[in-house]
């Protein structure tokens, strides 16, 4: 079971349907009268669409060779199926790190690579010049920006913080969204959209420069023109799962605090990317009260609207180019690789 796959994929699984000695099943009925000893399973959960038989369909595929089971996404329920079916034959390609013991873990990032390819390689969307427009080495006109999203406890405690203890020069933060309102909702004019944004049937996505993309992977250009760092509320608080809300200041080569789970910035560093605990108190992410976390990294705002500009470049400089350099060099072949290794293991045996 399996949706969104990468060309690569694609024509890998092509090959092996014309392999005569594989048969590729897309009936499970028929698929789990095959010898268990021969069988490869690859599953993917859907976040969107998460079936409340994932769990006794992964039990009857446990008697497989190999199960491989892809995720996009993270959230707790998906950690709890990880670790109920911590198993020898069993790989988990999804984001995190769940504390497995005998399953294999391989790290999905892509949800993290994918927006990228277009303001890359797409011809409209280089000729917005993005890169040039949001040079980092310029002073901006407010320190922070702050995008805050569908309301989240977290996201909450940040705009109240905010709003209370930094003066209101120093930040753009949007309004509160509810799940009836979107970004491509607010005035055309508005800094916390982009002008070419126009309104598709599925809620989640935009038109945007000829794509059709999910309006939370349109980087802000706009917003970002005028400020110089990020506040990120990510999605999730109690699992460390880095979503487009860390992508988009990282593309951008922005500092940044993040308002997540406890070790999210140290999951960061485990992924190869640089975190900016010589330019603020990133302390922050080993305290395991939410709220006290919360604050402390709110916090380091006092020390960046207090810092002058010609202070914090040289410092920043080659801590958000070791990003965006890493970024576009995270592997995105995990699920093939996985394949792979798992048919190797079945020639071995036989």
């Amino acid at each position: 079971m399996h949706s969104g796959t990468s060309a690569d994929y694609d024509q890998h699984l092509a090959a092996l349907r014309a392999d005569p000695r594989v048969r590729v099943h897309d009936d499970l009925a028929q698929f789990l009268t095959e010898p268990a000893e021969h069988s490869i399973a690859q599953v993917e959960i859907n976040y969107h669409h998460m079936l409340d038989d994932t769990e006794p369909l992964l039990e009857r595929l446990s008697r497989c060779h190999s199960v491989i089971v892809r995720s996009m996404e993270n959230n707790p329920h998906i950690e709890r199926l990880a670790r109920r079916f911590d198993l020898d034959n069993f790989t988990w390609y999804m984001p995190g790190s769940p504390a497995l013991t005998r399953a294999r873990h391989v790290p999905n990032f892509e949800w993290f690579t994918s927006p990228q390819y277009p303001y890359f390689h797409d011809a409209e969307f280089v000729a917005t010049a993005w890169q040039q427009r949001l040079r980092p080495d310029r002073e901006r006109d407010h320190t922070f920006e702050v995008m805050l999203g569908v309301s989240r406890p977290h996201r909450e405690f940040c705009r109240q913080w905010v709003q209370a203890h930094v003066d209101g020069g120093h930040y753009l933060m949007s309004p509160p969204m509810t799940r009836d309102t979107r970004f491509d909702q607010l005035p055309p004019d508005s800094v916390f959209r982009e002008p070419e944004m126009s309104p598709c049937e599925d809620f989640y996505s935009v038109r945007y420069l000829g794509r059709t993309m999910l309006q939370s992977t349109v980087l802000p250009v706009r917003l970002y023109e005028r400020t110089q760092h990020s506040v990120v509320c990510e999605t999730s608080t109690d699992v460390c799962f880095p979503t487009e809300k860390t992508w988009k200041p990282i593309m951008a080569r922005r500092l940044f605090v993040v308002l997540s789970c406890q070790g999210y910035l140290r999951h960061l560093r485990d992924i190869g990317f640089h975190t900016f605990g010589d330019i603020i108190d990133e302390s922050y992410d080993h305290e395991p009260d939410d709220h006290v976390r919360w604050r402390m990294a709110l916090e380091q705002m006092h020390t960046l609207t207090a810092t002058p500009w010609s202070d914090l470049w040289p410092g920043l400089q080659p801590i958000v180019e070791h990003n965006l350099h890493t970024l576009r060099s995270l592997p995105t072949q995990g699920l093939l690789d996985s394949l792979r290794q798992a048919i190797a293991g079945l020639e071995i045996k036989g």
